[in-house]
Order: structure tokens, then C-alpha cells, then sequence
């Protein structure tokens, strides 16, 4: 079994950062959100974003039950190099997983649901709820879970133990 983490709005402030390269307070007030993305592609703007203040005590967390990677949704049209800069950033932040086969970076997440040896359950954290639906679907354990809105103590840490168990 594998615990993989989401990067964007789970250990990464996707959205501050975007909010902040539109020159916005909020990411909601940006005025065309696709156009945003579009002007995203081609940049480094993943290794631009910050870390969330619980964002160390996940990661130390999800290191102590084993068997973990990050699994993260590219930049749609951008697929190599939004890749490229979230490995630059965890790296940078020392996030890497022990084993490179579980850095994955997808806009099919689905498809990591099932260990591809013993065809056991892997678990997905992520803040996306299509995301869950899509893990949930293809067998896998999923948990919903949006950093800059849920406690990491009191709800992640006792589910992701459940998921474990």
C-alpha cells in the first residue's frame, strides 16, 4: 500500500500563489481564471509556491507510515515542464519520496488507486473532490483534504491512521 499526497492545496499554496501572480487578493477574483493558466504555461511558476505552515508536519507524518509518494496533477498544455518545476520544488523542500517510481505526476490519478504488484489498495490525499470520486471508483482509498481549511491533527492524521488500519 502507498499513501500518496496531492501537491496543490495540500502541501503546496497553489492558490495564494496563483491569487498573487494575478496581482489579486484571492484566487476567486481572478477575472479569467483559463487565461491565468494559460499565462502559467512555459514559466516556473510551481517552484514559485509556498509550503503551508503544516505542510512539514505532513510530510515528517506520511515519511513515518512507510511506503508514500506524491502524486500531482500536471499543468493542462504544460504537462513536462509544470512536471519539471514541481520536482525541482520538491526537491528543494526535501519532499522527494524514497522511491522515485512514486513520484508521479498525472492528470489520471485513478490509475495509482491499485498497487500495479498485489493489486492492494493505495490511498490518495487530495483537495480536489473529482479527484476522490475518480480513486474512489478505480478501488483505491481516498481522503479529502484541503490544507488552508481542514486540521491536520483532528481530522488527516486520524483518517489517514483509519486508512492504515
Amino acid at each position: 500500500m502507498t499513501l500518496y499526497l496531492d501537491m496543490d492545496g495540500v502541501i503546496a499554496d497553489f492558490f495564494t500563489a496563483f491569487a498573487e501572480a494575478n496581482n489579486v487578493t484571492h484566487w476567486k477574483s481572478i477575472k479569467d481564471k483559463e487565461r491565468a493558466l494559460v499565462d502559467a504555461r512555459n514559466t516556473d511558476f510551481f517552484n514559485r509556491i509556498g509550503v503551508f505552515p503544516t505542510t512539514q508536519t505532513l510530510i515528517d507524518f506520511v515519511r513515518s507510515t512507510g511506503d508514500w509518494g506524491i502524486c500531482s496533477s500536471p499543468l493542462r498544455g504544460d504537462t513536462m515542464n509544470s512536471a519539471y518545476w514541481k520536482r525541482v520544488w520538491l526537491q528543494r523542500h526535501d519532499f522527494v519520496p524514497p522511491l522515485i517510481e512514486n513520484m508521479v505526476f498525472t492528470s489520471n490519478k485513478e490509475k495509482w488507486a491499485m498497487s500495479k504488484l498485489d493489486r492492494g489498495q493505495n490511498i490518495l490525499i487530495d483537495d480536489k473532490p473529482q479527484n476522490i470520486a475518480k480513486w474512489k471508483a478505480a478501488g483505491g482509498i481516498a481522503i479529502r483534504f484541503q490544507c488552508n481549511e481542514d486540521d491536520i491533527d483532528e481530522y488527516l492524521f486520524p483518517e489517514i491512521e483509519k486508512a492504515l488500519a
